[in-house]
C-alpha cells in the first residue's frame, strides 16, 4: 500500500504552511510516530509523525515549498509483504546473474589469446553498459540513485545491492557542491521565514491604512525599580508593564477597542499580545483576560507564553483575540522607539529602557529612574487628548504602583 503524506488537522483554514526541512530521506525505513518532516506556520513550527511502518517512497514537496490541505507532501511504501517479496525476487536474480556470468567466463578464451586478435576484450573488461540486478535497479530508484554513474563490482562488472548501498552512503557523507550560479545567486537572498512574512504584509498594510501618531511621556520609576531590587524572584519589566497596563485600559475604552472600517468596538476584556524575539522571526503571544490576573499569573504565563513561541510551540489559541499591544525595547538598552499598531487595534505601547538620570523633585536635583513611554494611535479612533489620558494613567500607576 501506498500512505499518503499530508498536513495534520488542526491547521487553521486559510493559514500559509510552508514546508520546513524533512527529516527522512527517500529509502529510510520509518516507524510509527516517527517525526517525518516539519512544516512552518506563521505562528508556529508543526512536526508531522508517520501513522504506519514502512520506508519513504517519495518527496513530492521540497523545503520551503508552500503547500495547502490538498496537497500530498510524499508517499510511504508500507506494504513490507510486498517489499518482502521484491528483496526476495531481486536476491535470486543477481544469484542467477552471478551463476551465468561465472559460466560464461569460464567458457570465454584466456585473455593471452583474445588479446592477440584486435579489438578484442573480455567481458570482465568491457561490462555490458547497465547492467544490473533486479533488487539492485529497486533500490537505486527509491533512493534517488542514479544508475548511469555507478562501477559495478558484480561478476562481470555487473551493479549490485553493495554498490548502490555505497552511493548512498557516499550521498549522506559527502557535502553537495552547489553550482557557482545558485551559490551566488544563494549568498544573496534570504527567504523571510512564514512568521516575517505576515509581519511584512501586515505592517504594509498598517502603514498604508492607518493615520498614526505617536505621543511620549516619562514615568519616575524610582519606587518600582526599589521594589524589583528588594525580591528575588521579582517578575520582568514586561510583565509589570502588561499589568499596568490592563488596569489603565479599563477606564479608556478607546485604547482597547477594535475598528471596524466605519465603526469602532470597546472591548471588556484585556487581551494584550506582547512582542517576542524568536528564530523564526517577531511573534505577538496574547495573555487573555490580564484584567482579572494576578501580576504573578501575568508573569508565569509571559514565560510559558514566549517559551513556546521561541520553541515554536504556539497554539491558534494563543495568538488569538488580541485588543492591545505591548512591546519592549528596554533590554537592548533603547530609551525611545515608535511601534506600528496591529492591523484592527487602535493603539500600541512602545517600553523604553529604565534609566537613571538626574529630575527635579521638589525644587532638588536628584537620581531618579525614569522610563519613556510612547503610545501609537490610530487617529480614526484616538484623537489626541484619549491618547494623552491614557498615558497619564499609565504613569501614575508606575509611580504609584503597590505590588
Amino acid at each position: 500500500m501506498r500512505y499518503e503524506i499530508t498536513l495534520p488537522e488542526g491547521v487553521p483554514a486559510g493559514e500559509r504552511v510552508v514546508i520546513g526541512r524533512w527529516r527522512k530521506e527517500i529509502g529510510d525505513n520509518i516507524q510509527k510516530t516517527d517525526v517525518i518532516l516539519e512544516i512552518e506556520t506563521s505562528t508556529t513550527i508543526l512536526e508531522i509523525e508517520s501513522q504506519v511502518e514502512g520506508m519513504l517512497g517519495e518527496i513530492l514537496c521540497d523545503a520551503g515549498q508552500e503547500v495547502s490541505a490538498d496537497d500530498v507532501l510524499g508517499i510511504i511504501e508500507d506494504d513490507q509483504p510486498e517489499l518482502q517479496a521484491q528483496a526476495e525476487a531481486g536476491q535470486e536474480s543477481e544469484e542467477t546473474a552471478e551463476e551465468e556470468a561465472a559460466e560464461e567466463a569460464a567458457e570465454e578464451p584466456a585473455a593471452e589469446e583474445t588479446a592477440a586478435e584486435p579489438g578484442a576484450q573480455t567481458k570482465a573488461e568491457a561490462p555490458q553498459r547497465g547492467a544490473i540486478t533486479d533488487r539492485a535497479r529497486w533500490l537505486a530508484m527509491a533512493s534517488g540513485v542514479e544508475i548511469d554513474g555507478l562501477s559495478g563490482t558484480g561478476p562481470g562488472g555487473r551493479i549490485i545491492v553493495r554498490d548502490v548501498e555505497v552511493a548512498i552512503a557516499q550521498r549522506k557523507t559527502a557535502p553537495e557542491a552547489p553550482d557557482k550560479e545558485t551559490a551566488a545567486t544563494a549568498a544573496k537572498q534570504v527567504l523571510l521565514s512564514p512568521a516575517e512574512q505576515v509581519l511584512a504584509q501586515r505592517m504594509s498594510q498598517a502603514h498604508r491604512d492607518i493615520p498614526q501618531y505617536d505621543i511620549t511621556v516619562v514615568a519616575d520609576a524610582t519606587h518600582l525599580v526599589a521594589w524589583r531590587k528588594s525580591r528575588k524572584d521579582a517578575p520582568r519589566i514586561t510583565a509589570i508593564m502588561v499589568k499596568l497596563s490592563a488596569d489603565a485600559l479599563a477606564g479608556h475604552p478607546r485604547i482597547n477597542a477594535t475598528f471596524l472600517g466605519r465603526s469602532w468596538r470597546p472591548n471588556t476584556s484585556a487581551n494584550i499580545a506582547v512582542a517576542v524575539d524568536t528564530p523564526h522571526g517577531m511573534l505577538w503571544p496574547v495573555l487573555h483576560d490580564c484584567q482579572n490576573k494576578t501580576l504573578q499569573q501575568i508573569a508565569d504565563e509571559l514565560n510559558d507564553l514566549a517559551a513556546k513561541a521561541r520553541e515554536g510551540k504556539l497554539i491558534a489559541h494563543d495568538n488569538a483575540d488580541a485588543n492591545f499591544t505591548i512591546t519592549n525595547l528596554g533590554m537592548y538598552d533603547v530609551e525611545v522607539f515608535n511601534a506600528v499598531i496591529w492591523p484592527g487595534q487602535t493603539a500600541v505601547l512602545a517600553i523604553g529602557a529604565i534609566r537613571r538620570e538626574a529630575v527635579v523633585v521638589s525644587g532638588a536635583i536628584l537620581p531618579r529612574h525614569v522610563v519613556r513611554l510612547t503610545l501609537g494611535c490610530d487617529r480614526r479612533v484616538v484623537e489626541g487628548a484619549f491618547g494623552a489620558r491614557y498615558l497619564v494613567r499609565l504613569k501614575e500607576l508606575i509611580e504609584t504602583a503597590k505590588m
